[in-house]
């Protein structure tokens, strides 16, 4: 999916619609461990939708662990 950029595009905009309805920590929560992926495009993927997430909703929701997972992440992203 992350090689495709139409489907990119779609997945990214169909995830953040999703936290929409269902809040920052739901979705955040459940994608937060693929940021330690293999693939580079696959967390590229993730990173830019916590990144729209965050942006439309704000990071005020994310629990201590999610919070934890999160940076975690971010660190190995870099």
């Amino acid at each position: 999916m992350a090689l495709d950029r139409r489907n990119y595009r779609q997945l990214v905009n169909t995830t953040v619609e999703i936290a929409n309805k269902v809040g920052v920590d739901g979705i955040i929560g459940r994608i937060v461990e693929d940021l330690k992926d293999g693939s580079k495009p696959s967390r590229k993927m993730v990173m830019e939708t916590i990144e729209k997430v965050v942006a439309n909703l704000g990071a005020s929701d994310i629990n201590a662990h999610s919070e934890q997972l999160l940076i975690d992440g971010i660190l190995y992203v870099l």
